[in-house]
């Protein structure tokens, strides 16, 4: 929380106020019973920062977003047609076959069990709904996913669920940049594409 306080006064001090930030904790691995809880500690957070602030933040479950992608599976068949099955295993379509993570399971009735991939792709499609309604307007949004994860296919995960979501939201808004932390060159790795485009760009930072 520190460092996204530090990032926002930076992004203040240069732009003044030009832009809305709008912050939002993904916690793997929380659960509906949790999201209660989850909202005592959010003030103990935000305690002492600057630019953040209690009611601007939204804590956002692992387990609902799988619900969605579950949902948005079944009923969009552009989406479940962008999937290939490889062992038991959904695997984004790609000629160049630049996706070696598996975006869910394929169970024996077929239908495609959500993984990281595919709640990637559901949190983007949250947070560009949520963009939407706060800014009371149609318009593009830069989205700064921050991975405090040491392990490199963490960083993978989040650019597939990217990947995915440009595939299939051909209308939509969102610019994605990603940053994360690469322990064995001990540098932070930046990523950003275009929403209507397939290209990445990348920099060490």
């Amino acid at each position: 929380m520190s460092f996204a306080n530090e990032l926002c006064g930076q992004i203040i001090k240069k732009h003044q106020y030009k832009f809305k930030i709008i912050p939002i904790i993904l916690l793997n691995n929380l659960d509906d019973d949790h999201s209660e809880e989850s909202e005592l500690f959010i003030d103990e957070l935000v305690e002492g920062q600057k630019y953040i602030r209690a009611e601007s933040i939204r804590v956002v479950s692992e387990r609902n977003l799988k619900n969605r992608a579950f949902k948005a599976l079944k009923r969009n068949k552009k989406l479940a047609d962008s999937f290939i099955n490889i062992d038991g295993k959904a695997y984004l379509k790609d000629d160049e076959y630049q996706h070696d993570l598996a975006a869910g399971f394929v169970n024996d009735d077929g239908k495609i069990i959500p993984r990281c991939g595919l709640i990637l792709t559901s949190f983007l499609d949250t947070v560009a709904k949520f963009a939407n309604d706060r800014l009371h307007q149609k318009s593009d949004a830069n989205v700064l996913f921050i991975s405090f994860s040491e392990e490199f296919h963490e960083y993978q995960r989040v650019k597939l669920g990217v990947d995915i979501y440009t595939r299939t939201h051909k209308q939509a808004t969102i610019h994605p940049i990603i940053l994360h932390w690469s322990y064995e060159i001990d540098q932070c790795l930046s990523s950003f594409r275009e929403c209507n485009t397939q290209e990445w760009h990348e920099e060490e930072l």
